[in-house]
């Protein structure tokens, strides 16, 4: 993995930002490539030096909710 793999992320989450839902929330153009968010599909999320594989639960407009999956989350060293 290299530094660049590692500061990689498919959509940039605060995971601990929840609306009504109780699922961290964040807008589809937060993406590199928005075409890869798609509901089912798991993701790389994170903000800042934080990273996790999340499941894309819900894309309402332009909305998207995620679902950290269970196991240790990755903080990334600059």
């Amino acid at each position: 993995m290299t530094i660049d793999d590692a500061h990689h992320v498919d959509l940039v989450v605060d995971l601990n930002s929840e609306d009504d839902s109780g699922l961290p929330w964040t807008f589809l153009d937060e993406a590199p490539d928005p075409a890869r968010i798609r509901e089912g599909a798991w993701i790389i999320v994170g903000e800042g030096a934080v990273r996790a594989v999340a499941d894309v639960v819900e894309i309402e407009g332009e909305i998207v909710r995620v679902r950290a999956l269970p196991g240790l989350r990755a903080h990334v060293r600059g």
